[in-house]
């Protein structure tokens, strides 16, 4: 490895970097400052009392706890679906199957697209205004691409083990349960971190499908700082940040798992 090389490695790595932590650096030091109209880059007066605004305001407490509840219940309902159906689609062989690769392409339509006729049918279905409904439509537009991750992990452990709890006497089902998912232990994790933080950070569901105050995701709320005749910025990245502190905590917490996870799966 020449010099220019690691020189240029380097300075991508430091460009990267600035790319990312510059403009949380900046809301942090927004979030800080005593008013709008401090640009300074340090500010003149640093002050906690947005982060105490914005931990005292019941929109924001009920917006964190709407967006808890619908990322566990998206986890609670999406595993017994995909584990399942991964399982299918990694050991058994069936007509069609190569049709399985379709899945893939649920995710890549913009859910915009799609945004009238899915509040029409969710309204015809009474789910407006239920968190069940923003549940269910995270599980649907979850579903394709952790299912087909998580078959291919699947496919990462080897037939030879179930075959062995066979001649042991286990059923199908049991050699799932005390084979399969214990070895799939990281990859069930990683998607359980996925669905996580692609059901916190959603926006599109909850607009179209909640507009009761005490319903509304964490991401709606974080509209309410924006005013008619103008925007509080310090409260509003003072909001920003500490809602991006549950996320980035259950990421950091599995992180392990997760990346061993993931790239375990998109490996194969």
């Amino acid at each position: 490895m020449n010099r220019g090389y690691r020189i240029f490695v380097l300075v991508f790595r430091v460009l990267l970097l600035l790319f990312v932590f510059v403009p949380i650096i900046w809301g942090l030091r927004t979030s800080l400052a005593g008013s709008n109209m401090d640009l300074n880059l340090i500010p003149k007066q640093i002050t906690l009392k947005n982060y105490g605004y914005v931990l005292q305001n019941p929109s924001f407490l009920s917006g964190i706890r709407n967006s808890v509840i619908y990322a566990l219940g998206t986890i609670v309902l999406l595993l017994p679906i995909i584990i399942p159906a991964a399982y299918a689609f990694s050991r058994m062989r069936f007509r069609g199957e190569f049709l399985g690769k379709l899945l893939l392409v649920l995710p890549l339509l913009p859910a915009i697209a799609i945004l009238i006729p899915l509040s029409r049918n969710m309204n015809a279905m009474g789910m407006l205004n239920k968190r069940i409904g923003v549940i269910l439509l995270n599980v649907t537009f979850q579903l394709p691409f952790t299912c087909w991750l998580l078959r291919n992990f699947f496919k990462s452990i080897s037939v030879s083990i179930e075959e062995a709890s066979y001649i042991d006497g286990c059923s199908r089902l049991q050699s799932i349960i005390l084979i399969i998912l214990p070895s799939a232990l990281t990859g069930i994790t990683s998607i359980m971190v996925y669905s996580f933080i692609s059901s916190w950070l959603s926006y599109l569901i909850p607009y179209t499908l909640i507009t009761s105050m005490n319903l509304k995701s964490i991401s709606q709320t974080l509209l309410g700082y924006q005013g008619q005749f103008g925007t509080d910025y310090t409260r509003l990245t003072a909001a920003s940040l500490l809602t991006i502190v549950p996320p980035l905590t259950v990421f950091c917490f599995f992180q392990k798992w997760f990346i061993a996870g993931l790239f375990g799966m998109t490996s194969k």
